[in-house]
């Protein structure tokens, strides 16, 4: 089996994020797995509870290169652009108060700690570097102009559903739910409630809160005394 780009970015970069490893493997597989295809990760970094993880995770970086820079993502992100429903999913997920825990786990001090060790250890850069320089990729940008689906996708433009999806976008429920949130008192709350929350900004703020002084150490007992009650 020929190993693709992303696996073999992947492979190295892999040893680096440690600080971060132990952090994510206690969260589910829904909210760590990388989306799979093009689509999917415009979806991804369209939704504001979500888009940060790449900022979070070096791995998930590295994927997030590799797929941004590939034609097949532009394409596809300028077909989606075309759909209302894109903008409406976008405006409900900023409009949650997970949005503002998506970014304030930036906040952590072990972030900072994992990508200041991923951006001194070779292996990232040489990641990087094999992403950006691929020559499949390269060469995959030379013969965009020439790619159906872009021609396809730019002459959808011309297609008279497209406007009609966008003059009926205005009755759709779910975009006046997202509008009018604000106006539900308990919007606030939630809100509220989440930038209160320590474990919002990270397990180590969030730890460190719960447990100021660390583990006390045990109490000294002296011969001849009954331990105290």
């Amino acid at each position: 089996m020929k190993p693709t780009p992303l696996l073999l970015a992947l492979m190295l970069v892999a040893p680096i994020p440690q600080a971060l490893a132990a952090e994510t493997a206690s969260a589910s597989s829904a909210d760590t797995a990388m989306p799979s295809s093009p689509d999917a990760w415009v979806r991804h970094l369209s939704d504001f509870t979500r888009n940060a993880d790449m900022l979070v995770d070096p791995k998930k970086f590295v994927a997030a290169l590799n797929q941004v820079t590939d034609p097949s993502f532009l394409v596809t992100a300028i077909g989606a652009m075309m759909d209302p429903k894109l903008y409406t999913q976008s405006l409900t997920s900023a409009m949650d108060p997970k949005a503002y825990a998506n970014y304030a786990r930036l906040l952590d001090p072990s972030v900072a700690t994992t990508w200041a060790m991923t951006l001194m250890d070779p292996q990232f850069l040489n990641a990087v570097g094999y992403i950006l320089m691929d020559p499949a990729k390269l060469m995959r940008w030379m013969m965009l102009p020439l790619d159906p689906r872009l021609i396809s996708t730019g002459l959808n433009a011309l297609n008279p559903n497209v406007y009609a999806q966008w003059g009926t976008a205005g009755f759709d429920p779910k975009l006046w739910n997202s509008l009018l949130a604000p106006l539900n008192p308990a919007w606030y709350g939630n809100w509220a409630a989440t930038m209160a929350n320590p474990m919002t900004y990270g397990p180590t703020w969030g730890g460190w809160v719960a447990n100021p002084f660390g583990s006390l150490p045990a109490p000294i007992v002296l011969p001849g005394l009954p331990p105290a009650r």
